[in-house]
C-alpha cells in the first residue's frame, strides 16, 4: 500500500511510547496524563448517568459540522463569547489537526514543548 509522502517512512513507536510500554511490562504504577479514553480513566459516573441513552431523541441522527448548537451555546455563555465563535471537535487530535491545517503551510517549522502532546509531531507533518 502506498502512503502519502507527508508521512514519515519509518513507522515505529516513538521513544515515549517505548518507555511507557517498558514500564507497564515491568509492572510500574503509572499515572498516564495522555489517557483520553474515558472508559480507562477511572471516572466514577453518577447514578443515572446512562439514562440519557434511553431518550428517544438519541434515535435520530442530525450531524452538525461545528457541534451541537445547544452545546456550543452553553460553551459560548460560559466563556462570554458569541455562539458563532465556538467550534467543537470530536477530540483534541482533531482540533490540533484543524489548527495545523489552518495556520501552517507545507514546509513551515512548528515548535512543540518537551514533554509534549504525543501527536504534535505527527499531526504537524500532515
Amino acid at each position: 500500500m502506498k502512503f502519502s509522502n507527508r508521512l514519515p517512512r519509518e513507522q515505529r513507536p516513538n521513544a515515549l511510547f517505548e518507555m511507557l510500554a517498558a514500564k507497564r511490562a515491568a509492572g510500574v504504577s503509572i499515572l498516564d496524563l495522555t489517557e483520553s479514553n474515558p472508559t480507562r480513566a477511572g471516572i466514577e459516573y453518577p447514578v443515572g448517568f446512562l439514562d440519557a441513552l434511553a431518550d428517544e431523541r438519541a434515535l435520530s441522527y442530525e450531524p452538525e459540522a461545528f457541534g451541537l448548537p445547544a452545546a456550543r451555546l452553553a460553551i459560548a455563555r460560559e466563556y462570554g463569547t458569541s455562539f458563532d465563535r465556538v467550534i467543537m471537535t470530536a477530540s483534541t487530535s482533531e482540533a490540533y489537526s484543524w489548527l495545523f491545517k489552518l495556520l501552517c503551510d507545507p514546509g513551515d517549522e512548528v515548535l512543540a514543548p518537551r514533554p509534549s502532546y504525543p501527536l504534535f509531531e505527527y499531526l504537524a507533518r500532515l
